[in-house]
């Protein structure tokens, strides 16, 4: 585990060895590094070298001999530190960069649940708006079972209205009564379930806010892109709208 740590921290495992062994042992010679660690000497000094310019070790002479000392564990936070200040710091830069050109999208990847969940927690921002989905409640059931019930309750709390679009199965015959609250504003959540032999869709596409968000909630494969753009999303928007106005039109003939 303290191996897999350090290699977070960026070592290497030849360079977490000598680490260790400076930090066990005390001030050592390249030979007597190369000693405690089985490392080739040749090898060593290329390690060394690498330890010493990310500042995890350090450089003293003796009888005109180099010996090296590990830096005091502390100098991983304070690497850390330097590292996120150096965000702070750069972060609103590159956010005044990318919002030069209001008209050109922003686009964001999204890898495994964490990140998919990342997606619906932004819907939340948009509070008192409107969320309009294609989504497949057979695949959204099983892949965030937990998470759901959370999610739409915060959702109606927000008055976020939703409307959903997604293939009849039994499982999505259920969805309102396992993921939603017992009691809620029934005017914030529209379902209208389709043939899923004549409209089956795998992926769920929610849009909100300004954004379309395009989740492919596979086990295997969970990504989700999320793209902020007005003119992109006031078509998507049009396209639900139109789809949902053909679908429930059925209702009324």
């Amino acid at each position: 585990m303290l191996e897999k740590n350090l290699k977070d921290l960026g070592l290497s495992s030849e360079e977490i060895r000598i680490y260790l062994a400076l930090l066990e042992f005390g001030t050592s010679s390249v030979a007597g590094i190369s000693r405690l660690t089985k490392i080739g000497r040749i090898n060593c000094y290329h390690h060394i070298e690498k330890l010493l310019k990310k500042g995890f070790i350090r450089r003293s002479e003796k009888s005109k001999i180099a010996q090296f000392s590990a830096e005091n564990p502390r100098v991983f936070i304070n690497r850390q530190m330097e590292k996120l200040n150096l965000a702070k710091d750069l972060v609103p830069e590159l956010l005044a960069l990318s919002s030069q050109n209001p008209r050109k999208p922003r686009i964001q990847f999204f890898e495994g649940k964490a990140g998919i969940k990342n997606i619906f927690d932004q819907m939340l921002e948009h509070a008192g708006g409107e969320i309009v989905s294609f989504s497949n409640f057979e695949k959204l059931s099983s892949f965030l079972p937990e998470f759901l019930p959370h999610h739409f309750e915060e959702r109606l709390e927000q008055k976020i209205k939703t409307r959903f679009i997604s293939p009849r199965t039994k499982t999505a015959e259920e969805f309102q009564v396992r993921f939603f609250p017992k009691k809620f504003d029934e005017r914030l959540l529209e379902i209208f379930l389709i043939s899923s032999e004549e409209f089956y869709f795998d992926s769920d596409i929610s849009i909100f806010g300004g954004s379309i968000a395009i989740m492919n909630l596979s086990e295997e494969n969970p990504v989700g892109v999320l793209i902020e753009n007005p003119e992109l999303f006031r078509t998507q928007k049009t396209i639900f709208d139109l789809a949902w106005l053909g679908a429930t039109s059925f209702i009324t003939q």
